[in-house]
């Protein structure tokens, strides 16, 4: 049985390696062969690692999430000390 695209948990298991090892197996060759499948799978990993595509060439760039006020204080403090 070939697999049909992957979507949703299906995906966040796989990703996770979180799959038998026979599906596992056959989500891989499913992977590589498409397109769509692996494009997927990138664009997860990017968003999981704080990356966005930016520019006309869709370069990844490394984001970091933005700073709470109290964060602030506690690096203000930090430096302080």
């Amino acid at each position: 049985m070939r697999p049909v695209h992957i979507y949703g948990d299906t995906r966040e298991r796989y990703a996770a390696r979180d799959l038998p090892r026979t599906r596992l197996a056959a989500i891989d060759a499913h992977v590589s062969n498409c397109m769509f499948c692996a494009h997927g799978l990138a664009e997860q990993a990017v968003l999981a690692a704080d990356w966005e595509r930016r520019g006309w060439l869709g370069r990844l760039v490394r984001t970091e999430p933005p700073m709470t006020v109290g964060d602030a204080v506690e690096e203000l403090d930090a430096q302080a000390a």
